[in-house]
């Protein structure tokens, strides 16, 4: 990875980061786990339950089957992986288990991907809790 590539995905955490703490009206910031990059199994972002992995590619549509097996890899039974995507040209993207939407949906092998708003949306009336370190 380049130095130009590493600058470009902190600044898109950074960025993520920023947009959690506005669009869901927090007073504490969400903060990047800076430990990520001396030591394994630490997400990008974390809010409350929720480990937050962060992708900004150039050229793309779909998030590589590696970037979810990264942030499965970071949550540990109890907690929520989002896996949150961009590429050039086209809008932020969430990926997130069904089960998180409905627990109806018990295959955790299911996935769904999420507008930016729809995300923040979800996280604000149905995982309220996990933003009372942040309000």
């Amino acid at each position: 990875m380049t130095i130009n590539q590493r600058k470009k995905g902190h600044d898109f955490e950074r960025k993520i980061a920023k947009k959690l703490q506005e669009d869901l009206n927090l007073e504490k910031p969400v903060r990047r786990i800076l430990s990520q990059y001396q030591e394994k199994n630490h997400p990008d972002l974390k809010l409350g339950r929720w480990n937050i992995e962060c992708k900004k590619y150039k050229k793309g549509f779909e998030p590589a089957t590696a970037w979810w097996e990264q942030v499965l890899g970071v949550t540990s039974e109890g907690e929520f992986p989002a896996l949150i995507y961009k590429f050039d040209n086209k809008p932020i993207r969430v990926r997130i288990m069904m089960a998180n939407l409905n627990k109806d949906f018990s295959d955790k092998t299911k996935l769904v991907d999420l507008n930016w708003e729809s995300f923040t949306y979800l996280i604000a009336e149905k995982y309220e809790e996990d933003l009372g370190g942040h309000k």
